[in-house]
């Protein structure tokens, strides 16, 4: 496994004309083993040594991992203290790395992984800020983008996110965010537990309109509040 990774680091290093970057990060479903998914042991004991001789080279400042997959697994990494940083899923249709939520939430519950991650010390980047595009709530996918995309902890299905977006949207007619696309960006920079967030970006348009949702700052307590009571209604439904 060790030489797969440096091989892999070379060749990524090739490719990009560097000597070096800044954040090398494990990418593999982290959980039960099998033919997708490595285990919590698998990646302490195989890949986190070869992640480190990779930094002892020059070849990474920083090592890290993406938290998705079964969060018992993803929690002791995160408390192992092997790594720097972690991707965290983290949008309105799913706040739990952030925050609580009740048992019949239909979501995978992280656990409030993002004061675990502040607590050992660990940088986390929020990503699936609108949950592969379902927090546009519209079905259709960009061109440019993926022709089909699987939810990460969050409903059954692309379709599902979509429509539980769409019971989001009297956060805009009480004007709290002039789009559901807008709300999703605020809300992901509501707390301060991610030290970044990833967004997606297909065109220049977008890039625009997550600079412009950025630039109005985080959601009011009042907003999150709404969009909490809005939450509630999914209680009890299928994954």
């Amino acid at each position: 496994m060790g030489a797969l990774i440096a091989t892999s680091l070379d060749a990524s290093l090739t490719r990009l004309g560097r000597d070096h970057v800044d954040v090398f990060q494990l990418h593999n479903v982290i959980g039960t083993r099998d033919e997708q998914t490595m285990s919590a042991d698998e990646v302490l004991s195989g890949v986190v040594p070869a992640l480190n001789r990779a930094r002892e080279a020059g070849k990474t400042r920083h090592i890290g991992f993406t938290a998705i997959g079964e969060t018992a697994a993803l929690h002791r990494l995160i408390a192992s203290g092997a790594f720097d940083t972690a991707q965290v899923p983290y949008n309105a249709l799913n706040p739990s790395p952030g925050e609580a939520i009740p048992a019949a939430y239909p979501a995978q519950d992280y656990g409030r992984i993002l004061d675990l991650a502040e607590k050992y010390g660990v940088g986390t980047i929020g990503i699936r800020v609108l949950a592969g595009g379902a927090l546009s709530g519209r079905a259709e996918r960009n061109p440019l983008g993926l022709a089909t995309v699987d939810p990460i902890g969050s409903g059954t299905s692309y379709a599902a996110d979509v429509a539980r977006a769409r019971r989001l949207e009297p956060m805009l007619r009480e004007g709290h965010a002039e789009s559901l696309i807008e709300m999703a960006m605020r809300f992901a920079i509501a707390i301060a537990k991610p030290s970044t967030t990833e967004i997606g970006l297909a065109n220049i348009e977008e890039l625009e309109a997550a600079i412009a949702a950025a630039e109005k700052g985080p959601l009011s307590e009042a907003a999150l509040a709404r969009l909490r009571q809005l939450q509630a209604q999914f209680l009890g439904e299928a994954r």
